[in-house]
């Protein structure tokens, strides 16, 4: 027997429509785009999520070194020269604190460690201004241990407490009131020291009131930046601490009257936004109470979608009106005491 199909229109294939195929491929593109936005969307967030962490590690990184070596400004040196900074209003500060490394006392408290320099200081001068420092060779090996820090030549043997392109500070331990003088050590050897001084100055001796001069420098951690804001470079004696930075400001707190209050920003806050511009001659670091620096650090790239990105201004900078550049920024701001300024060879 044989069977046949019946008769009439051909049996319809499975399959789908055009239009079914069409709704289908438009529905998955749109699954598609949004998840490449959503992994777009997470990708810049994880980028500004770990350019704005690296920023915060920085400054925490730099606070930290910066605030130690504030509190251990003047360990076993005279207050004259534990201290000495360079206000701008118009750019970032400088920063000399008396280094505390070339320093190891055996049983010394008299807190006067210091090359003894035994050439006339000119007073007065025009900066930056270029001048060669005769050591006493006696005190230039400051802690009297026999055994010199710094080895500027690379020959394997330290020759000296100072280092090349290092900072320095000068003052008159007699007088600390006279003031101080900083700037950056060109040449170094045990008996004398080619200097550029940069900041501060002490003022003329009066013979009458004055005690007989003691000039006496000492090394010092120079806090600097180096560059345009766009690289932002802050470095520590030359080398390189951190990018990024867009400033670095410098305040100082003095008791002047000694009444254990800081009185009205204009006599004793120098630096600050309501007080004068600080200059290290005009000031006696023996009634240096307080230093506060600031920090305002940026990611390394900017951020397209952020628009309230711009220069932050802390103490008395003025702003460079730079306007918005999608920079993320993080500032820190720390007051420190030093511990040793004030005091005799206190450790």
């Amino acid at each position: 027997m044989r069977w046949a199909l019946p008769a009439g229109p051909a049996r319809r294939r499975s399959g789908f429509t055009l239009i079914e195929l069409m709704l289908a491929v438009s529905l998955l593109s749109i699954v598609i785009l949004g998840t490449f936005e959503s992994l777009t969307r997470q990708h810049k967030t994880s980028i500004v999520t770990e350019n704005v962490v690296e920023v915060q590690q920085n400054v925490r990184a730099i606070s930290y070194l910066i605030e130690r070596e504030i509190r251990m400004a003047g360990f076993m040196v005279p207050n004259a020269v534990s201290i000495c900074g360079i206000d701008s209003i118009n750019g970032p500060d400088e920063l000399f604190i008396s280094e505390s490394e070339p320093i190891v006392p055996d049983n010394a408290r008299a807190g006067d460690m210091g090359a003894r320099v035994t050439s006339n200081w000119t007073t007065g001068n025009a900066l930056p201004a270029n001048f060669v420092l005769t050591l006493d060779g006696a005190t230039s090996d400051l802690d009297g241990d026999g055994n010199y820090f710094y080895d500027n030549d690379g020959n394997g043997t330290p020759e000296v407490d100072f280092r090349v392109g290092g900072g320095f500070i000068l003052g008159d331990m007699a007088n600390p009131h006279r003031g101080t003088a900083c700037g950056i050590v060109q040449q170094a050897t045990p008996t004398q020291l080619v200097v550029v001084q940069t900041g501060g100055n002490l003022v003329p001796l009066n013979p009458a009131t004055d005690a007989a001069e003691e000039i006496v420098v000492v090394p010092a951690a120079h806090y600097a930046m180096n560059g345009a804001v766009a690289t932002g470079r802050l470095e520590r004696n030359g080398d390189l601490l951190a990018q990024g930075v867009d400033d670095f400001q410098i305040s100082f707190f003095f008791d002047v009257d000694d009444d254990g209050v800081i009185d009205a920003p204009t006599a004793e806050e120098p630096g600050t936004l309501a007080g004068n511009l600080y200059d290290a001659a005009n000031w006696d670091n023996t009634t240096l109470k307080e230093v506060r620096f600031s920090l305002v650090v940026r990611t390394r790239s900017g951020d397209p979608d952020f628009n309230n990105g711009a220069f932050m201004t802390f103490e008395n900078r003025v702003d460079p009106g730079l306007g918005p550049d999608g920079f993320r920024r993080r500032a820190l701001v720390a007051a420190v005491r030093p511990r040793n300024i004030g005091t005799i060879g206190s450790i």
